[in-house]
């Protein structure tokens, strides 16, 4: 399901933010430190950032996430967590936006790209150091328009390899009309966290319970009685503009590695179908999930990742020059 349609499934389907939690599933929320090891403040530009990280001491290749509007770290709990039993020597890094989760400070509604790259930026630079390992950059939605930018800018090193999961330049700006509708025939508020999560799983905004447990409750905040949205996402509009225009053009002319994860078939553009035929970037389809694919399906996306990152491994000439040569006959 693309962006598009998972814009009009939920306008034309609103789930009610019912407060009766005697089916089945468990609502009841998920600690982060399941998934992840760490919880670090960086203070950076007036912002207290929150960023969620594991396996900080390790030499492997570090794998840092971005999360896209609405939405937090966590989003990429249970992917992070399947990166790390698969490559325990693996980092794993998933920060707060500005205007996020847990993320505090002054001028949390400046949510411009530029201003968003130079966070990420910035977290960076803080989390690792000078450091000399391989960095895969995975973003989502408008958190892959961030991503995009940053591999542009060089200023990080050792950039292995640029991931984008479910963000067009072209449908995402078809999309802009739409998603005013949508927000606004999400519940407004929620009479408790349970009821949140489990509006997230009736309306099919996420569609695996167990992800919707974890990161749905960074996604609201409470007030007087009841949990409201922890970012306004209609002041943000006038940025939506900036963060997609040229998007196309940047990632494919990203200087790394480059991959697109797509819940859809109908969704590139023209200029990336014509460097998708000249092989300037892989491209997966995942037509089981919807918007929010990282959640929908962790182990599917965890491994393609991974897989990803293993192709695009530099060749080790010294220990090539080692191996044992075949004598002549």
């Amino acid at each position: 399901m693309d962006l598009r349609q998972s814009i009009f499934k939920a306008r034309t389907t609103t789930v009610p933010a019912t407060e009766d939690l005697s089916e089945t599933h468990d609502f009841d929320p998920l600690p982060w430190n399941k998934y992840f090891e760490t919880k670090t403040s960086i203070n950076s530009a007036d912002t207290l950032f929150n960023v969620y990280a594991s396996g900080l001491s390790n030499n492997g290749p570090v794998f840092m996430f971005h999360h896209g509007a609405g939405h937090s770290g966590l989003t990429f709990g249970l992917v992070s967590k399947h990166i790390r039993q698969m490559v325990p020597d693996s980092i794993v890094i998933a920060p707060d936006a500005r205007g996020h989760g847990s993320t505090t400070g002054d001028n949390q509604d400046n949510l411009g790209l530029q201003r968003l790259v130079e966070d990420y930026i910035d977290i960076a630079k803080s989390m690792l150091g000078d450091q000399t390992r391989d960095i895969i950059l995975v973003g989502h939605s408008m958190g892959g328009a961030v991503m995009a930018h940053v591999a542009a800018t060089k200023k990080l090193r050792r950039i292995l390899g640029l991931i984008l999961i479910d963000i067009v330049e072209g449908s995402a700006m078809d999309s802009l009309s739409a998603i005013p509708r949508f927000i606004a025939a999400r519940p407004q508020s929620f009479k408790s966290v349970q009821s949140a999560i489990k509006w997230h799983i009736d309306s099919e905004t996420i569609l695996n319970p167990g992800s919707a447990r974890l990161s749905v409750p960074s996604l609201i905040t409470k007030d007087a009685d009841r949990w409201v949205w922890r970012t306004e996402l209609l002041p943000t509009e006038k940025y939506w503009p900036e963060w997609y225009t040229g998007l196309s053009r940047t990632f494919v002319g990203a200087p790394t590695a480059k991959l697109l994860v797509l819940a859809g078939t109908d969704r590139l553009d023209k200029e990336l179908l014509i460097a998708q035929m000249q092989g300037k970037f892989q491209l997966e389809l995942l037509p089981a999930a919807g918007h929010t694919i990282q959640e929908d399906l962790p182990d599917r996306v965890g491994d393609i990742i991974l897989s990803f990152w293993r192709r695009n491994q530099p060749l080790d000439i010294s220990s090539v020059r080692h191996l044992p040569q075949k004598k002549a006959d």
